[in-house]
């Protein structure tokens, strides 16, 4: 394997492929060896200074060798990429961040192949910590029917296509932690879509709506709850538990993630105290 034969430590000029992948490289303490990021890296604040090399789907592979890095850290899905790279003789390191335990394992496998293990090692302390606070207070307790949307067309008066949590990402991890319920129990779609009518036979309990942070988009929060009360046969929307979330956090799966459990989990059993499973923001 040429892409593992660089002693681990000596890494000085690292890209990163992704937002969840640049936070964590910052958390790893390894900020200062990053010399560009995506368009779409914003987190923590001193990435949005660094050269961008495009997005997801249009990343520049010129733009990338220009910078000459020693290593470029992705996603699992970009495979072409990968190929291209390494037959140009650039090291890369991928990662699967779509369920809670690749997020876990990309955070331990950056923290090997950089020799950031011991921080690596806090942050996956601190994430288990948080986890099994949350499972110790919702084991007993029935889990919530709950429906989690990640997206869908807010400027008109009618909630029509709406983008939920599937059987196979993290929101529906993090949602079984919480103690809830996915009302979506199909297995086949990664990204399942549902009409309004689809809500209202999936009957939901309790509705979260999540979007990034205010600044990050531009729906109005009162129409999208004005969207959601059209629903008047959902039980969700009858017993005012629909839910919105909004955290520069909320859609991108990395460390800081593992933040939505306390919140997501208080949505859902109200009648507990949440307040000593909370961190700052």
């Amino acid at each position: 394997m040429t892409a593992e034969v660089q002693n681990k430590s000596n890494y000085q000029r690292i890209i990163s492929l992704s937002p969840s992948i640049t936070e964590t490289v910052y958390a790893l303490g390894l900020g200062d060896k990053l010399i560009a990021v995506t368009d779409y890296c914003d987190y923590p604040v001193t990435a949005q200074d660094l050269p961008k090399v495009g997005g997801y789907t249009d990343t520049s592979l010129e733009a990338v060798v220009a910078l000459q890095p020693d290593l470029v850290i992705m996603l699992k899905a970009q495979q072409k990429l990968r190929q291209q790279l390494e037959s140009l003789g650039i090291q890369t390191h991928q990662v699967d961040n779509s369920q809670l335990l690749g997020i876990q394992a990309g955070i331990a496998s950056i923290g090997q192949r950089t020799g950031s293990e011991k921080q690596a090692n806090l942050m996956l302390d601190a994430i288990k910590q948080q986890i099994e606070q949350v499972q110790a207070k919702v084991n007993d307790l029935p889990s919530v029917a709950t429906l989690v949307s990640i997206a869908h067309y807010v400027n008109d008066e009618q909630l029509d296509t709406v983008y939920v949590a599937g059987q196979h990402d993290f929101y529906n991890d993090l949602l079984k932690i919480a103690g809830g319920k996915n009302v979506y129990t199909g297995t086949h779609i990664m990204v399942p879509s549902v009409t309004a009518e689809g809500v209202i036979r999936m009957n939901p309990d309790v509705i979260i709506d999540v979007f990034p942070e205010a600044d990050d988009h531009n729906s109005d929060m009162d129409q999208v709850k004005r969207q959601w009360q059209t629903l008047t046969s959902v039980s969700a929307v009858q017993s005012g538990r629909v839910h919105i979330i909004q955290r520069d956090y909320a859609s991108v799966p990395g460390p800081r993630v593992f933040k939505l459990l306390p919140e997501i989990a208080e949505l859902l059993h109200p009648e507990i105290n949440w307040a000593d499973t909370k961190t700052d923001d």
